[in-house]
């Protein structure tokens, strides 16, 4: 029969004793390491950064924009009444609906539409140009057998559209002032 031979009480609390340490530093390390990973959030409003707060926006076309993209807008850019705005949007929109998909019969399938903005970006203190450009926007919708269901499916194709033209707008106004605020 072999001796088991029994590992002293010491050598156990030592051992937890490390272990217990090793685990301490490890978690200070990696606490370290992530305060200190250079991160910065890309759409934080800051002092360097642009808050659409101070931004009013016109569209300038209203009368031949559809209901659609004149709710899209004011809801991506809400106006708050009484407050003075520093900056100006002007936006015109262009909306195209154009066949992709032509049926042997001449019917139209799928469409796809286009919504072009067209926007400038005006300082109302120093009543200058701050930026200008143009965005678009694209979705596409198959036809259905109900006129009524393709109607429904083009103004929501329409908001999808309107929507990832807002989004690059929003995106070159915010990179192209917050240039101009560094110089």
């Amino acid at each position: 029969m072999e001796k088991v031979r029994k590992i002293p009480s010491g050598f156990n609390v030592k051992f937890k004793m490390i272990n217990k340490i090793s685990k301490i530093i490890s978690i200070i390390f990696l606490l370290f390491y992530m305060s200190s990973c250079g991160f910065k959030p890309m759409y934080k409003l800051s002092e360097s950064n642009v808050d659409f707060k101070n931004y009013s926006v016109i569209l300038v076309n209203e009368g031949s924009a559809s209901r659609e993209i004149k709710e899209e807008i004011k809801k991506s850019f809400p106006s708050t009444p009484g407050l003075n705005k520093d900056y100006v949007i002007k936006i015109s929109t262009i909306e195209n609906l154009d066949p992709l998909i032509t049926n042997t019969d001449g019917s139209v399938a799928k469409y796809r539409i286009e919504i072009i903005v067209n926007f400038k970006v005006i300082d109302q203190n120093k009543d200058a140009l701050l930026t200008d450009g143009m965005v678009r926007g694209f979705a596409q919708y198959t036809v259905e057998v109900s006129e009524i269901e393709s109607d429904n499916k083009k103004k929501r194709m329409t908001r999808t559209a309107i929507n990832s033209a807002i989004q690059m707008m929003i995106s070159k106004i915010q990179s192209e002032v917050s240039v101009t605020n560094d110089n």
